[in-house]
């Protein structure tokens, strides 16, 4: 999967001018162009604010799923936009932390595009299917089967 997001999201960075991020739908960090100390904290603090306004909707009633939202905290020149990205059932977010951005409704367009991009590219992905039920219980044994919880 990184290898076709990566060459999408690069190829905006420098028209961007932000901090680009790929995350999964519980915060576990599949790209970050900043990649810093700070990368785990992104992905995670993405996923949380997902399901915060998700939680949210619920309150109101919404009629619309949560790929028809995209989340914005922001003023006129800076702020945090994330949106939606679904791939073979599964939740994924693609944001953008920006400051000092001259044009922001440009550059929540261009990442609603990169949204579009990524969606019709991972579809090209083949499905990965998961490990079948036979194929566990053949298994012959775990490599650390014998530890106890005070050698951990």
């Amino acid at each position: 999967m990184i290898e076709v997001i990566r060459p999408l999201i690069q190829k905006k960075e420098s028209v961007l001018k932000a901090r680009l991020f790929f995350v999964r739908h519980d915060g576990i960090s599949i790209y970050d162009s900043a990649q810093d100390s700070s990368t785990q904290a992104v992905g995670a603090l993405s996923g949380g604010l997902w399901q915060a306004a998700e939680a949210l909707m619920k309150m109101i009633d919404a009629k619309s799923g949560p790929m028809e939202f995209r989340l914005g905290f922001d003023t006129s020149s800076q702020g945090v936009m994330i949106v939606p990205v679904q791939f073979q059932g599964g939740l994924y977010f693609l944001g953008a932390i920006y400051h000092e951005s001259l044009n922001p409704a440009l550059l929540k367009r261009q990442v609603i595009q990169l949204q579009d991009e990524l969606t019709k590219k991972l579809l090209t992905i083949k499905t990965i299917k998961k490990a079948s039920p036979k194929m566990t219980a053949a298994r012959a044994g775990y490599l650390f089967d014998h530890i106890s919880d005070e050698e951990m």
